[in-house]
């Protein structure tokens, strides 16, 4: 690869190691952040790709009316197959390694915002010290873990940005084929990212020498991945734009979305505000402020945030809403704070400046600690606030862990033949995708649907059959005598049905 293309010998030493310690750290989460936070990052992603591989998968309304696009399981897919072909079959492994690939993407996304910190006139050495908390960030890091449609846009959107950019600064049409490249398999991977898209078509407008002929390429450039979406959905789907025209029938149309909760137009800003340091918040958005009043001068940081922008802006208009759906806005509020304090050092530091510009970088170090006290507790838990639990548990926010791992610890099992998940109900599995087993697997939360299960299970007389009940749920005492204890890993314990 031509790296010439893209940046100067010179930038190619700051960009690899920025793109190093960012792939360990987001290494690190793959292997430690193991519990999803929404069911669709199973289901919508890893579960139908397994299927496709495997051949085992359970598959949820979506993916039988339509309504998602094949294009992300398809990568995830691809990946499935690969680590496969390289002998990789635990169930926990391989999903690490399916986390570390997108966690590639993400380490390329932020070392790229080094080259964007270097466009927006900041000096080599302020831009490099000051994106190494971006670099090390304990919530982006934490996003990036995450097999959501959300997560794996995120970089695209910023490689947009990136080649937008390039284009102001060289006018070579190249840049503005990337950039609506980039754009389009975003929103390839999540539709939504199209306000993003549309977004950057406007500040590409406003800020380009020629506005018309830069915003019509970039403009038409994504329609065409946008046909390309179509066309794939006639493959997958046997219609044109299939899955976008069910998905915007089932949110908009029908209005279905809004039933599953509907919040008001700060709740974003709220939700930022409680997750993210206020100097953090605060100082991004004194930059966007200062970058409007020098807009001349500023127009690459313009055409960065404000994609950003009118993104979180559209989706907070949105009736339904989740912190996941402005996942992007995070990488953006962090980069404005680190560029915020790189540009006031720059300016205002120049009397011991090394020693100025390293204490800065560790307050911001210091300010992403704060999302610790928000996210430390589910950092490999999962959450959910949906009425799946019964008794005293409906509807109240739980946090429990230990069930993907559980399920991985299950498929393990040599000589299993029949496996039951009992505590937790299918939609907070990890479905087939970490239990990666030629083998049928059910769960079960209800103390009823637990005793009609384990009644079955003892009925049928079958070998191999396998129970693990989360801590704390009851076992039926009229089947304690059929099952053997094999394990207890702390969130769950594991039983044998003696059948045999």
């Amino acid at each position: 690869m031509n790296f010439k293309r893209f940046f100067n010998d010179s930038e190619l030493l700051p960009f690899l190691a920025i793109f190093t310690l960012s792939l360990l750290v987001r290494i690190y989460a793959s292997a430690t952040s193991i519990a999803q936070i929404y069911p669709d990052e199973i289901f919508q992603t890893l579960e139908p790709a397994h299927k496709l591989v495997f051949g085992r998968g359970i598959t949820y309304w979506e993916f039988k009316v339509g309504a998602r696009s094949w294009f992300f399981p398809g990568i995830l897919a691809g990946v499935y197959k690969t680590l496969d072909l390289f002998g990789l079959g635990d169930p926990l492994s391989i999903n690490i390694g399916i986390k570390i690939f997108l966690s590639i993407f993400h380490s390329l996304s932020v070392a790229v915002l080094y080259l964007l910190f270097r466009m927006h006139g900041l000096e080599k050495k302020e831009s490099f010290v000051f994106v190494l908390p971006v670099a090390a960030s304990y919530l982006l890091s934490y996003i990036s873990a995450r097999t959501l449609t959300e997560s794996a846009s995120l970089p695209f959107m910023v490689f947009a940005v990136y080649f937008a950019s390039r284009y102001i600064k060289s006018e070579r049409k190249r840049e503005l084929v990337f950039a609506f490249l980039t754009a389009g398999t975003a929103y390839m991977i999540r539709f939504q990212t199209c306000i993003f898209s549309f977004g950057l078509a406007i500040a590409l407008f406003l800020t380009a020498r020629k506005r018309f002929q830069t915003a019509s390429i970039f403009g038409f450039g994504f329609l065409g991945m946008m046909l390309l979406q179509g066309l794939l959905d006639i493959f997958t789907w046997g219609g044109f734009f299939k899955s976008l025209l069910t998905y915007l029938d089932y949110n908009i149309l029908r209005g279905v979305a809004d039933k599953h909760g509907v919040f008001p137009w700060h709740f974003y800003l709220t939700d930022l505000a409680q997750t993210v340091h206020p100097l953090t918040y605060i100082s991004a958005l004194l930059l966007m402020i200062s970058s409007v009043f020098s807009f001349k001068k500023n127009k690459e940081l313009f055409l960065f945030f404000f994609p950003f922008l009118f993104f979180f802006a559209v989706h907070s208009a949105i009736g339904h809403k989740e912190p996941r759906f402005v996942f992007a806005c995070f990488f953006a509020v962090f980069a404005l704070s680190a560029e915020f304090f790189a540009k006031f050092l720059q300016k205002y530091g120049k009397n011991r400046k090394d020693a100025a510009i390293f204490l800065s970088a560790f307050l911001l170090f210091s300010l992403d600690a704060v999302p610790h006290i928000k996210y430390a507790p589910v950092w490999n838990h999962s959450v959910t606030k949906i009425d799946n639990f019964y008794g005293n548990d409906k509807g109240k926010e739980k946090i429990f862990g230990g069930v993907l791992e559980t399920e991985a610890e299950l498929g393990r099992i040599r000589d299993l033949k029949r496996a039951y998940l009992f505590g937790i109900p299918q939609i907070w599995s990890g479905g087939y995708a970490y239990f990666h087993k030629n083998a049928p697997i059910s769960f079960a939360s209800k103390p009823d649907d637990v005793k009609k299960m384990l009644k079955k299970a003892v009925d049928s007389k079958q070998s191999g059959v396998y129970c693990a009940f989360r801590n704390g749920i009851d076992m039926p005492e009229e089947y304690t005598g059929n099952l053997e204890k094999i394990s207890n890993n702390g969130e769950f314990t594991i039983y044998r049905l003696k059948n045999d």
